[in-house]
């Protein structure tokens, strides 16, 4: 039976996996997608975009690693305590 824990591992893999491909391929999807404005003006001049897709794939990946460690939780919640108070 899969439970929920279990199940957290295998998104987590997941997730890994998309993001180590956004990583990968970067170069694709901005010859596909094309350039994003935005990027390019905040992360550089030509390869700002690439920058971007490699930078959320990056994120992708810690986020990921750190729900299989479980600090995800508490990283959150202690991000978020001063507004949610006395919450648990």
């Amino acid at each position: 039976m899969i439970t929920i824990n279990t199940m957290k591992y295998i998104y987590s893999l997941l997730a890994i996996i998309a993001g180590f491909l956004l990583v990968r391929y970067s170069n694709y999807l901005v010859d596909n997608f094309g350039h994003s404005e935005t990027a390019e003006h905040y992360l550089g001049t030509y390869g700002g975009s690439r920058l971007m897709w490699k930078l959320i794939g990056l994120i992708i990946i810690i986020g990921a690693l750190l729900t299989i460690s479980g600090l995800a939780q508490s990283l959150i919640y202690s991000i978020f305590k001063p507004m949610v108070g006395g919450l648990k």
